[in-house]
């Protein structure tokens, strides 16, 4: 299993294009991805549960990766949050 803590930088936070697009990524791998908040947590996998997370700018998320591919799956989701989000 992987962790990693991600700072959301967008203004707008993890609106609903950004979170739409990481769910699109999650699913890409068969990893468990389970993202948190201090308050809340959602599969990875789950739109509904992303967007109900509220994240919001300065918010720090918790990304746990449990799976064959969770290398893969960590590179790819911290380069969607160095890169990704609009």
């Amino acid at each position: 299993m992987r962790s990693v803590e991600i700072k959301i930088n967008n203004k707008e936070g993890l609106h609903a294009r950004p979170a739409s697009r990481l769910v699109a990524l999650c699913h890409r791998f068969g990893s468990a991805i389970m993202i948190s908040t201090q308050e809340a947590a959602a599969d990875g996998k789950n739109i509904t549960e992303v967007l109900c997370l509220g994240a919001e700018m300065g918010d720090t998320l918790t990304i746990k990766i449990d799976g064959k591919d969770e290398a893969r799956a960590e590179k790819a989701i911290k380069d969607f949050f160095t890169t990704g989000v609009e």
